[in-house]
């Protein structure tokens, strides 16, 4: 009997949809949550954000955001209201928020069940968007990763489901999935604090090892409160209309 994961991506300080979402996992009877990064940048609450992963166990991966925040990413990969947002998530932190950040990894393998990364095992700044994207990263998968059929990754924002079978790759984006035997799969959960799938809702997925199952899960939460904060916080007013429109 496999583990029932709760994965999760970049909640980008958005603290109403990650207490929305993390009360949502609680009813769900898992037994680990994983973050694929991105915890801050673009939103009102990093700290209380980072708190809460700390607080529910959360494993987290190190996102492009959470290392341009520690130094670990430049700034010039980023746009101009990208950039503002993680300066002033700087001055929001302590230096405990930032150890935290600085410590955690870009990638996570676990065993031969599963591999675990922001963006994508070619480079974890790297966007998987498109079917050539994929293609490229189950390349990678079946060279060094022989024995691992799924890998879960984030940075896009939009759920979707990439597989991979007969050298032909393939993308859907069902509400619940089962894994094939001899198939290979790339699998984005969406983001919970800034959603690019044209839905408001924060987004999650559960992944059921025992029956090889996917269920992903919109969450609502008050976008209009989190909008506020953003604005509050002096942030670019286009990040708080972007909560509204899912994108």
């Amino acid at each position: 009997m496999g583990t029932r994961l709760a994965i999760i991506s970049d909640i980008h300080a958005n603290l109403e949809a990650l207490e929305e979402v993390l009360k949502h996992i609680s009813n769900q009877a898992v037994d680990k949550i994983v973050c694929l990064g991105d915890i801050v940048g673009y939103n009102a609450d990093p700290s209380a954000c980072i708190a809460l992963c700390r607080e529910h166990g959360v494993f987290c991966l190190l996102g492009n955001h959470d290392g341009a925040v520690c130094g670990k990413v430049s700034l010039e990969y980023f746009n101009e209201t990208a950039a503002v947002a993680i300066k002033w998530t700087r001055k929001q932190l302590s230096r405990e928020d930032l150890l935290f950040l600085d410590q955690l990894p870009r990638f996570h393998q676990e065993g031969k069940r599963y591999l675990l990364m922001h963006g994508s095992l070619i480079d974890p700044d790297r966007y998987i968007f498109f079917q050539q994207d994929a293609e490229k990263d189950f390349g990678k998968m079946q060279k060094e990763y022989p024995d691992v059929s799924v890998g879960f990754f984030g940075h896009t924002h939009q759920r979707r489901i990439f597989t991979y079978y007969l050298d032909t790759v393939t993308s859907g984006v069902p509400e619940s999935f089962t894994l094939e035997q001899g198939r290979l799969y790339l699998i984005n959960p969406g983001s919970v604090g800034q959603p690019r799938d044209n839905n408001p809702m924060a987004s999650y997925m559960i992944y059921d090892e025992g029956r090889r199952h996917v269920d992903f899960y919109h969450v609502m939460y008050d976008v209009k409160k989190a909008a506020e904060k953003v604005v509050k916080a002096g942030l670019p007013k286009t990040l708080a209309e972007r909560l509204f429109r899912g994108w």
